[in-house]
Order: structure tokens, then C-alpha cells, then sequence
């Protein structure tokens, strides 16, 4: 387990800064969930707050979480228990913050690190940025909220392509998508995201609040039942031959050979 949480929080005013600190990637590690709980309380239980902005350190925005404590989770069967359960639990939460969040995107996103800029509410990118949901080459899926975040966005075809084809998305087709908001084409896109979330903090605090309520009351009927699908999917993943042979060929720096699980019919 990393030491390093490899995540900071501090205000600026009106504004709450949430950074990636673990470069080169900026992998998601046990101690950053536990830390993120913390933070997103304080977030909660602060009512001067406007905006949250989601940004990194380094070269990269997030490329998920470390493969390391993925697999120590795995061979402790607390994969879905733990590992899974806190990450779906912890974008829901992110997601349902009662103020506006913006993910800014200086640096590429993969997996997990993705998930995490689909739960906010916008998203900026520098131009350069490339998107992807690689799960499916080790014989995994989405599982932390992604599958249905990006279907939202972009419609059940373009979904299932982007995440059956582990496609790479640019910055561009992302805009023309409506993954995010604002190529920043000028400075970087912490700038934008900081521009937009002062502009945000000028506004009425209870104007604010009411519109993201009204946004996120349109999915909080199904967030429940989601939340356990993504359990119930990653279930049926940690215990399938596929997703072992995916990991053991990522640590071996090998292409995975899939053999294929026997599909029980009902």
C-alpha cells in the first residue's frame, strides 16, 4: 500500500481546490480514497463554498488506480468489498455535491482517473488531452461509474464502441461529444476551470445550490440501483479467469491470452 495519498484540499475563498499529487500518473491508492472521504466532508459540511475544481500535478490527469493495490485486493477476495465499494461510493458523492465541480484536464485521463472528471459536473481540457477507458484489455470493465457516465454523455453506440474498442479520444471529438465543456486554447485548463468557478463564487450561493439540487435530483431516483450494479458487474469480473489472465499478463508486460468463462445459461 502506497503511503503517499497522493491527493491535497485547500480553499482559495469561495473556491475548493482538489488536486491530484502523485505523479508521474497520479494512480488512485487506499490512503488517497480514505483521504478523499475526508475531504469531500469538510466540503459538505462548508457552506461557504461555491465551486469545487478537480485538477493534477504532472503530465498526466489521472490514469486510474494503482494495478499493485489492485491486485494484493484480489488475493485478499476484498476487490468488491472494499476496493470497489469505496470508489463507486466516493464518485456518487463527488457527483452529488450540493455545489458545481469542475474538472480541469492539463493532462490525459485513462480508466479510473476519467471516472473521476465524468463525476464532476464540467470539464475543461488543454487541447492535447487524449480520453480512454482501457478496461476491457484486461478483461475488465468500467466498474467505478464510467460505463454509465460516458453513456449519458455520448449515447448507448458511442459508448459501447469507446469502451469495447478501448478507443483513445481527443480533445476535440471530447468537445464535439459534449464529454467536456472547453478546449482551453489559450493557458491552461486549470486556468479556465478557475475562471469559471470565481465566476460561479460571484453568484448567488442559494441560486447556485438550487440549480446543481435541480440537476441532480434528475438522476437520484436510479443512483441507488446503479451504484449496486456496478458491485454486482465487478463481482462477476474479480471472479472470472479473464480479468486473473489480464492482470498476471499487465505485471509480466505481456498481451493477455483470454481463454474465456463458461456463461452459465439460466
Amino acid at each position: 500500500m502506497s503511503a503517499n495519498p497522493g491527493i491535497e484540499f485547500h480553499k482559495e475563498g469561495r473556491i475548493g481546490i482538489i488536486r491530484f499529487n502523485n505523479p508521474p500518473l497520479n494512480l488512485g491508492t487506499n490512503n488517497g480514497l480514505a483521504l478523499l472521504e475526508k475531504i469531500l466532508a469538510d466540503i459538505e459540511s462548508d457552506g461557504e463554498l461555491r465551486a469545487v475544481v478537480l485538477t493534477h500535478n504532472g503530465k498526466v490527469f489521472s490514469a486510474g488506480s494503482d494495478m499493485n493495490e489492485i491486485q494484493q485486493h484480489l488475493e485478499k477476495d476484498t476487490y468488491v468489498s472494499d476496493k470497489m465499494e469505496s470508489e463507486i461510493r466516493l464518485r456518487t458523492r463527488l457527483s452529488v455535491l450540493s455545489i458545481p465541480t469542475i474538472a480541469a484536464l492539463d493532462g490525459s485521463a485513462y480508466g479510473g482517473g476519467l471516472d473521476w472528471a465524468l463525476s464532476c459536473d464540467m470539464r475543461v481540457a488543454a487541447p492535447h488531452v487524449v480520453l480512454s477507458l482501457p478496461e476491457v484489455n484486461i478483461g475488465s470493465f468500467p466498474g467505478s461509474g464510467s460505463a454509465y457516465r460516458i453513456t449519458r454523455l455520448i449515447g448507448v453506440g458511442r459508448a459501447m464502441q469507446f469502451m469495447l474498442f478501448a478507443k483513445q479520444m481527443s480533445a476535440q471529438e471530447a468537445l464535439s461529444l459534449g464529454v467536456v465543456n472547453e478546449i482551453a486554447n489559450e493557458g491552461t485548463a486549470y486556468e479556465l476551470a478557475y475562471r469559471w468557478a470565481e465566476e460561479i463564487a460571484a453568484k448567488s450561493g442559494s441560486a447556485v445550490r438550487a440549480v446543481k439540487e435541480a440537476l441532480t435530483r434528475i438522476f437520484m431516483p436510479e443512483q441507488s440501483w446503479l451504484d449496486l450494479t456496478q458491485l454486482d458487474i465487478s463481482q462477476k469480473v474479480a471472479e472470472s479467469k479473464d480479468f486473473k489472465e489480464g492482470m498476471q499478463a499487465f505485471f509480466e508486460k505481456r498481451p493477455p491470452v483470454f481463454a474465456g468463462d463458461v456463461v452459465q445459461k439460466v
